[in-house]
């Protein structure tokens, strides 16, 4: 049964998407591939983490639901236009998601939202939409800066002198601006993993306290150096929250509430638990069937604990919009510079990033569109917002279950954007092509081993030569003045034939005088997956006794253990397990030993570069990293 829609025209919101019948039962649907950010589950033996290892590579590229283009005309076809994007909410649905929130804005200022799956009707349910949250405090930010009330290129420590005692990883570094923070080139840690997650029963008061303790912990953090590279951080942004409330000398939750909330019209949106009038849906993970997870309750409220209705994000975005002609939530000066490319690390990375939003480069006939989004991941919650500031056009989905469905939500909300877009302008969205290159890639000096976001990889010499990535060799061929892929399974015999795989591209250059590699395809723009950067290890080992597996007694921890390892190139590997969500997954760092009680993770970008610590307690190896400290067995 499709979805149908009604309008209240009073309000100027289109509810859409009420079932008439009851729900449909799960189907036994075939494996869709997790989420870029979900690493392999631990309990597999060889054979099954082979075949998700596969998996894991569609993913990598974002190629979980790619489908050919629609050959519906859109144009000022509003019955055609909406049948076709409820159809394709309700796919996403129906791939094992228990319940869906979305909205969409067809560029005329209505807002169409809905739901999905909500069991109780007659309750208002909220889902929680994660780093999508950073846009609100972004957004905050410009606003005091409108009020005069701050600079975003002042430095962070004018109201955090908390930053003065932070240490810094080498030489004394300049001091680190707000602006800074908001572009993810800070130099501060991608996490506080201590007290990340609370108590599923902890109330507002308790939140909010942890949330405002976190300058305290910036003695005994490390800091890069700023404007160096990209590494996504929701620490800085925790921060963020607290120049928030020094600056505008009210809460946070108060500040949210009256400047953007009540101005947008958002009834049911809240940075903490409680919110009259509705309350959060249960969240799940499973894929045959669905088990309850615990409520995600974080201390770092601006980086991603906000919880939303499809309704109040169009509403919001409808009001944010209004900013172009002075009566939104900022003034047009602001609304051009948040969507303004900023300054970045030198690089020529494709990626390009607003105030904090992130912007791609789309074709509308000769024309460049930069298309600005965002996604959040707050397991088992995943959302993602996509929108065109020109044509104020916007598409919202947001699910409550960790499953391989979740791969689903961001494909499929980029294409009802392209649908959209398309309605109101009569015209469609490409990928640009590739830039132009005069001389293919060189590859005498760039063989050997580099670390990325994605692990550790080897650039082999052979004919043709080869880079590892995921435990996989990829021939190195080359096309169009770069270097593509092909990838053999099975002994090398059988040649993987997939549009995004034969797409994905690898340059070789360097960076601040260091090899590196950057990766892109169809769906990724280079730089998105960050760099691998080569490097040259001593593969030193600490005393064996400190190669073993260490534990934390913190219930809510958000890394639960980390097992110190020597692999099979002699690197120290950091295999360090996250609890999300109900399922515990893990991420493998190679580390290189700094001194006799310090490793380092190798590599620029999120997680990267961070230290951990070695040390004995009751002649005990113990482990110190991103403020746990974990006794080992």
């Amino acid at each position: 049964m499709k979805p149908r829609s009604s309008k209240n025209t009073e309000s100027s919101v289109q509810s859409s998407a009420k079932f008439q019948t009851k729900e449909k039962e799960e189907s036994l649907l075939p494996f869709h591939p997790l989420p870029l950010f979900f690493p392999l589950p631990v309990s597999l033996n060889r054979k099954s983490k082979s075949f998700f290892l596969i998996l894991n590579i569609f993913i990598f590229l974002q190629c979980s639901s790619l489908q050919e283009k629609p050959k519906e005309v859109y144009h000022k076809d509003i019955a055609t236009t909406e049948k076709v994007v409820l159809s394709k909410i309700e796919e996403v649905r129906d791939s094992g998601i228990k319940s869906l929130s979305y909205m969409y804005l067809l560029g005329d200022g209505i807002v169409h939202s809905g739901s999905l799956g909500v069991d109780n009707k007659e309750q208002i349910k909220r889902f929680k939409i994660g780093s999508i949250t950073k846009l609100l405090t972004g957004i905050s930010l410009l606003q005091l800066q409108d009020n005069g009330k701050l600079q975003l290129d002042d430095p962070v420590s004018k109201y955090l002198p908390e930053v003065n005692v932070m240490p810094s990883r080498e030489k004394k570094y300049r001091e680190v601006t707000i602006r800074d923070i908001l572009t993810h080139q800070s130099g501060f840690p991608s996490d506080r993993a201590s007290g990340f997650f609370l108590s599923p029963e902890a109330k507002d008061p308790e939140i909010l306290d942890t949330f405002r303790s976190l300058p305290q912990t910036l003695s005994q953090m490390e800091k890069n150096e700023p404007g160096k590279a990209h590494s996504y951080s929701n620490f800085g942004f925790g921060l963020l929250g607290i120049v928030i409330e020094r600056v505008s000398g009210v809460g946070i939750e108060e500040y949210f509430q009256k400047n953007i909330f009540s101005k947008a019209g958002m009834k049911h949106s809240t940075l903490l638990e409680l919110n009259e009038g509705s309350e959060l849906v249960s969240g799940y993970s499973g894929l045959f069937w669905k088990t309850k997870t615990v409520r995600p309750v974080i201390r770092d409220l601006t980086a991603g604990s906000l919880s939303t209705t499809g309704e109040d994000m169009g509403l919001f975005m409808k009001a944010f919009f209004q900013s172009k002609r002075g009566s939104g939530l900022l003034s047009p000066s602001s609304f051009f510079e948040f969507h303004r490319i900023q300054k970045g690390p030198s690089s020529n990375f494709q990626m390009k990033l607003g105030l904090p939003v992130l912007m791609e480069e789309r074709k509308s006939g000769d024309k460049s569109i930069w298309i600005s989004g965002h996604s959040g991941s707050l397991p088992p919650f995943f959302a993602d917002l996509i929108y065109d500031p020109e044509s104020e056009t916007a598409s919202f989905l947001v699910g409550n279950t960790l499953s391989f469905a979740t791969a689903s939500i961001r494909p499929a909300n980029k294409e009802i954007l392209d649908i959209i877009y398309e309605y109101k302008t009569g015209l469609k969205l490409e990928s640009p092509p590739l830039p132009e290159r005069k001389n293919q890639n060189q590859l005498d000096g760039f063989y050997g081993l580099y670390v990325s976001p994605l692990g550790v990889h080897e650039v082999k010499q052979g004919n043709p030569p080869k880079i590892e990535m995921m435990g996989f060799d990829f021939d190195l061929v080359e096309k169009d003045n770069r270097f593509g892929t092909n990838l053999r399974l099975f002994f090398g015999l059988i040649p993987v034939k997939e549009k995004t795989l034969e797409s994905m591209r690898i340059e070789f250059e360097t960076w601040e005088e260091i090899p590196i590699f950057t990766m892109y395809s169809l769906n990724a723009a280079k730089g998105s997956w960050g760099f691998g950067v080569l490097v040259r290890p001593d593969f030193r080992l600490p005393e064996k006794s400190f190669l073993t597996t260490y534990k934390t007694k913190d219930p809510y921890s958000l890394i639960s253990r980390v097992e110190l390892k020597e692999d099979k190139r002699g690197f120290i590997n950091a295999k360090v397990f996250y609890s999300l969500g109900g399922m515990e997954n893990f991420n493998q760092f190679p580390c290189q030993l700094e001194s006799e009680s310090t490793l380092r993770i190798l590599g620029f970008g999120r997680n990267l570069g961070e230290r951990m610590e070695l040390k004995r307690i009751d002649g005990k190896p113990v482990l110190l990293y991103s403020g746990i400290q974990f006794l080992g067995e």
